[in-house]
């Protein structure tokens, strides 16, 4: 696993996190000082289960699954986190340790940065409420990620997950691998090719270029998914 000093990166990794917005800019450049450039194979752990937390991960490129095994040692998935996306659940649980592992769906490229330096950073109390608020924010984000893996139909899953992505794009495309997808809704993937070429053909949806979908019929496919 490669890396380097974050100060050799073309991209500020501070600027992707929303709750150090409100850092001046002596205070990002501080952080940012502290941050690491990594590249990971497909396949790699970022951490794993059971090890402790110690950082916060800004990922770059690539794809990184959230997963952990259960009583009967079957992978379940926790979720999934795509370029511009940050890695921080946990991260202010004291001395605690990950409850699941990340794992590198591709090459992935991403920025670490310390958990020591975060805590730091939100001693003022702005920041702090921001903290809160984003915290509240994840919470009421897994909630919903549960209800779609709670969701017996493939299709009506399916049709959620892309909902659910959709919502939380500023982009009219989303960019989504097969893989990714399956991943996300614990479904194997040529299913969720079935059930895509499906929703497709039924004017739901509409395939761009390699790897992108476009909702093209918002309001059918919430009535799809509740249905």
């Amino acid at each position: 696993m490669a890396s380097l000093p974050c100060t050799e990166c073309t991209e500020n990794c501070v600027e992707s996190i929303p709750f150090l917005s409100g850092l001046s800019p002596k205070e990002k450049a501080l952080v940012q000082s502290h941050a690491v450039f990594k590249e990971a194979d497909k396949g790699a752990f970022l951490f794993e289960e059971g090890e402790k937390i110690t950082s916060l991960f800004v990922l770059r490129e690539g794809a990184v699954k959230l997963s952990s095994l259960d009583s009967e040692g079957r992978e379940q998935i926790i979720g999934l986190f795509l370029s511009g996306d940050v890695i921080w659940e946990s991260l202010f649980l004291g001395d605690a340790n990950y409850p699941y592992s990340a794992v590198a769906l591709r090459k992935t490229r991403y920025c670490q940065i310390l958990k020591k330096d975060f805590e730091s950073a939100i001693e003022n109390r702005e920041t702090a409420l921001r903290v809160i608020t984003l915290l509240s924010k994840k919470l009421h984000d897994a909630n919903e990620r549960n209800l779609i893996l709670s969701t017996a139909d493939p299709t009506k899953r399916i049709a959620k997950f892309f909902l659910y992505r959709q919502e939380r794009s500023v982009e009219p495309e989303l960019t989504l691998r097969l893989d990714d997808i399956a991943a996300s809704v614990s479904l194997r993937p040529e299913t969720v090719s079935r059930k895509l070429q499906g929703l497709i053909e039924e004017g739901y949806l509409k395939k761009v270029g390699q790897s992108g979908f476009r909702i093209v019929d918002f309001e059918g496919l919430k009535d799809l998914a509740e249905d």
